[in-house]
């Protein structure tokens, strides 16, 4: 004998009611244990599907199968299910089903539309950089307010011959025409005391010539010109500038107290 147990279902959000019918197979008894089974429209299991008691109570999410299974107390009145891109469906089962019946919940599918979004963020490098990432540690020590940096904007708006001239006007440092030329960082007293990098490497002053005996230089005659002599102004992207031992970045770290690094164009 079949005994009806009617469940009263509000779908959607509007509220529209609608009246079906789950069969069990057993005459009505004090449940303890409801078993479940959610499917859609197409008969497939819904899995993730939340069951709720009282309409604030999650007891039970169904399996891969659609099926859920959670004790069920004489106090208990409504039972909601409810998941993403699915029409909630709230139901008021009386009376409810005896044990080892399985109830079957329908859902019917509704597409979620998301509002619009909008990201916005700050790049972290000019455009142009976008192919390369020669120069990324450059902006992040930009950002963070290390030393100055003379950009390949200023670079174009100077008509230099030599590329020690990029550095006039810089903060810190001073360039005596000579003779002989040198450069001079207020905060570095050592003539001695000032390293070039190019593209991350440390350079040295040229070699002595065999022929010429061996070259010295005084306080007077600093090779850093000559190093930096050896590089076009037009070949030059990025230059960075560090005065004082406290201001250099862990990157050039070495027992001076100045650092020049010159970064050379990525896509000559």
């Amino acid at each position: 004998m079949r005994h009806g147990v009617t469940v009263r279902a509000l779908l959607g959000l509007a509220g529209s009611t609608v009246a079906t019918t789950l069969w069990a197979q057993a005459p009505p008894r004090p449940p303890t244990h409801l078993v479940g089974r959610v499917i859609d429209e197409h008969r497939s299991p819904v899995e993730g599907v939340e069951v709720i008691f009282n309409r604030r109570e999650v007891r039970a999410r169904t399996d891969s199968a659609g099926v859920f299974t959670l004790e069920v107390g004489r106090s208990d009145s409504t039972i909601a299910f409810r998941r993403i891109g699915y029409q909630p469906l709230l139901a008021t089962v009386h009376p409810l089903p005896p044990p080892g019946d399985t109830v079957l919940v329908r859902l019917v599918t509704s597409p979620v539309t998301l509002s619009e979004v909008i990201i916005s963020a700050s790049p972290s490098k000019p455009l142009r950089y976008a192919g390369t990432t020669k120069y990324d540690d450059i902006f992040l020590r930009r950002r963070i307010g290390l030393g100055t940096l003379i950009t390949r904007e200023e670079i174009d708006r100077r008509v230099v011959v030599a590329t020690h001239e990029l550095l006039e006007g810089t903060r810190g440092v001073r360039i005596w025409n000579g003779p002989p030329k040198r450069i001079r960082f207020i905060r570095c007293e050592d003539p001695g005391g000032i390293a070039i990098f190019i593209d991350g490497m440390r350079q040295v002053a040229a070699a002595p010539s065999p022929d010429r005996g061996p070259r010295t230089f005084t306080v007077e005659d600093e090779p850093d010109i000559e190093i930096l002599s050896r590089i076009n102004p037009s070949d030059v992207e990025m230059i960075e500038v560090y005065s004082g031992a406290s201001e250099i970045p862990a990157v050039f770290h070495w027992n001076g107290c100045a650092v020049i690094a010159i970064w050379t164009r990525w896509n000559n």
